[in-house]
């Protein structure tokens, strides 16, 4: 017999052994896969939902949106009709602040008519700079540009710079402090 003569019977060349994989246990690693991930991220979500945090966040965003809004009340006005402006003054606040503006309504309207001034108010920038949301009270800085307009002249810009204590009420945050920041080393 010669080195070519192969005695084995003709066929297909044998193949190793391969794991068999059913469709079955694939689909069970898959659900097994599917539910743990389903847990950890409900976890995850739920977590979320109830960190203190993510509520303190909430209100910090809240109070900052109404401080905005209320250094914007209480700096504009016209003097055509300052009705509707000392309106948003009593609107935009609580406690002594609120009680100032009422008592003295009356002369708060007269000069702002004597004054022959429209004023109006845009907030450059603002940042709460405390925040107790237990006790529901809040300190916010705002710079505002005022545009002071006396009749019949041109308009005149102004910056100012405020600290607006806040308090939480029924009605959303309200002023019920307020007062002028200084600059350093400004006289006065």
């Amino acid at each position: 017999m010669s080195v070519l003569d192969d005695t084995r019977p003709a066929g297909p060349p044998p193949t190793p052994a391969s794991p068999r994989f059913s469709g079955g246990r694939v689909l069970q690693v898959a659900a097994a896969v599917a539910a743990a991930a389903a847990v950890v991220f409900g976890a995850l979500w739920l977590t979320a939902r109830t960190d203190g945090a993510l509520s303190l966040g909430s209100e910090r965003d809240a109070v900052l949106l109404d401080a905005r809004q209320a250094a914007i009340n209480l700096n504009t006005l016209d003097f055509h009709n300052p009705d509707p402006g000392l309106d948003l003054w009593e609107q935009s606040s609580t406690g002594p602040v609120l009680e100032e503006f009422r008592t003295n309504r009356p002369q708060y309207a007269e000069f702002v008519v004597s004054s022959k001034r429209t004023t109006r108010a845009t907030v450059s920038d603002a940042a709460v700079s405390e925040l107790d949301d237990r006790a529901g009270v809040a300190r916010v800085l705002v710079g505002v540009d005022v545009t002071v307009t006396p009749d019949g002249q041109e308009p005149i810009q102004t910056r100012q710079r405020l600290q607006l204590e806040m308090t939480r009420t029924e009605a959303g945050w309200k002023v019920s402090k307020l007062a002028p920041i200084r600059s350093p080393g400004a006289g006065g």
